[in-house]
């Protein structure tokens, strides 16, 4: 395939027709490669196909869910024609038709899955409830279409639930949707979609879907979660909780392709108010209390371990577990969430007040992962925080020297105007670098006509003034 830079050469010199056709040919041999889909979108749009460029950038966003082209490029479309119907475009588009269940695991769900399952209608070939509930859950599920119901015994086991479930699934895929999730009604058609996209490859699909998670009214996007597999390639479940997908050889070898696609689900079981009614961190960490006690060298166990006590304020208790989590971690090439383990040590030497030991992971994270966002902000934020501290420091050392000239009688001649002015015109400093502009000025005003000062403070007041009639032309200026 040619480089990505001779596709950009042609569309760039408005070789239109050469771009759509040379971009034919490359997603042909690579359809998985989002950038290629958009680059024919862009080509599309420059034609004035918009209706066409649609489809494609559809196509683009359901491999790639995480670019940052999405509401710009479909903004552009809705102010432009359609353009003339492309059967070459839809044949370029065309994937062939699998199967799919929807297998829900629930345990007295009662009040969820009726939302959830009304949301999969259209969606899939079959929903699958693996269910161990006592309340009217079952009931609820069977008045609607293509439900079965696998009854199962809880025994605080969630793998071993889903590989149960997966016994029964007789579809070429499979994805898994908890009773709580709903399914957006946008990607109703994307489930069959994807699993068409990526039912000929070779390596074993293992696919990450979208999460809209709500907490506390904000929506928190998670892409960490493998969902849909295909259902006939002997994958199964491992871990009591926070479960992992893996072949035989288990979860941390390179028999799977895992990547992030568009299929949305809204998520509101981790709201506080969930967790705390139904007990979920406790059950949680007695679960992972025991998979740490049944395999010590699972560096995810540990990590989660660590999280979910850090969760329930067992901040000790978290940071040896996330320290066992790393040391693990890092003998392990193929285990993926290393970022995690330091965002997690991060935030407890920031509530600990530890920001050298906060710094250093920081830069562990960096090192690991260098376009990991979090490491950066978090590294910026640390050292906010030890700027504020020396910030402190450096005022009570300001004050011991006022509090020190009076006192002093050695050899050697103290600098006095420290006293007159020096100490007080550096506090005015730091009160500008708080942002404190008005107290800077009251400082640098009291003391501007004292001996030596002049030129340094009247410096410094010219700068507050500029300041503030930045921030009154900012004000004034209309919404």
């Amino acid at each position: 395939m040619k480089p990505i830079n001779h596709f950009t050469t042609l569309i760039q010199s408005h070789k239109l027709q050469e771009a759509e056709a040379a971009l034919f040919q490359a997603i042909r041999q690579t359809p998985l490669d989002a950038q290629l889909w958009v680059m024919l979108g862009e080509t599309l749009l420059l034609q004035q196909q918009a209706g066409a460029a649609k489809r494609v950038f559809d196509r683009a966003w359901l491999l790639d869910p995480q670019a940052k082209w999405v509401n710009p490029i479909f903004k552009r479309i809705q102010q432009m024609p359609p353009g003339d119907p492309r059967a070459d475009i839809e044949d370029l588009l065309y994937v062939p038709k699998v199967t799919v269940t929807a297998a829900i695991l629930s345990h007295n769900e009662a009040a969820n899955i009726a939302k959830c399952i009304h949301a999969l209608q259209g969606a899939v070939d079959e929903i699958l409830l693996v269910d161990s509930s006592t309340d009217e859950t079952r009931r609820i599920a069977l008045q609607f279409p293509k439900v079965k119901v696998i009854p199962i015994v809880w025994s605080d086991n969630f793998g071993a639930a889903r590989n149960q479930g997966l016994q029964h699934v007789q579809t070429d895929w499979v994805i898994w949707i908890d009773a709580d999730e709903v399914l957006l009604q946008e990607d109703v058609h994307s489930i069959r979609e994807v699993a068409g996209v990526f039912d000929h490859l070779n390596i074993i699909p293992a696919l990450h879907i979208w999460h809209l998670n709500r907490v506390n009214g904000t929506i928190q996007h998670d892409f960490s979660q493998v969902r849909m597999f295909p259902a006939q390639r002997d994958l199964r479940y491992f871990g009591r909780i926070h479960e992992q997908i893996g072949t035989a050889q288990g979860i941390y070898q390179l028999d799977t392709y895992r990547r992030a696609v568009k299929i949305r689900l809204d998520h509101h079981g981790y709201e506080p108010a969930v967790l705390q009614s139904r007990g979920k961190l406790e059950r949680n960490l007695r679960l992972l209390t025991l998979m740490v006690e049944e395999e010590p060298e699972n560096p995810g166990h540990w990590l989660f371990h660590g999280r979910e006590s850090l969760g329930l304020g067992l901040e000790e208790q978290a940071l040896s577990s996330l320290l066992e989590a790393e040391r693990l971690g890092r003998q392990t090439p193929l285990f993926g969430r290393m970022p995690e383990i330091y965002r997690l040590l991060i935030q407890i030497m920031m509530q600990r007040k530890n920001y050298s030991e906060a710094e250093a992971f920081c830069h562990k994270a960096i090192q690991h992962s260098p376009d990991f966002p979090d490491a950066h902000y978090l590294l910026a934020q640390v050292r906010m925080r030890q700027a504020d501290e020396l910030l402190k420091s450096a005022e009570t050392s300001l004050k011991q020297s006022l509090t020190s000239l009076p006192n002093y009688r050695g050899s050697v001649s103290a600098d006095y105007q420290i006293g007159e002015w020096k100490a007080a015109t550096a506090l005015g400093e730091l009160a500008m670098r708080s942002g404190k502009l008005a107290r800077a000025r009251d400082i640098f005003s009291h003391h501007k006509d004292k001996p030596g000062a002049g030129k340094l403070i009247t410096s410094k007041l010219t700068a507050i003034e500029t300041e503030r009639l930045k921030l009154n032309t900012t004000q004034q200026q209309p919404k």
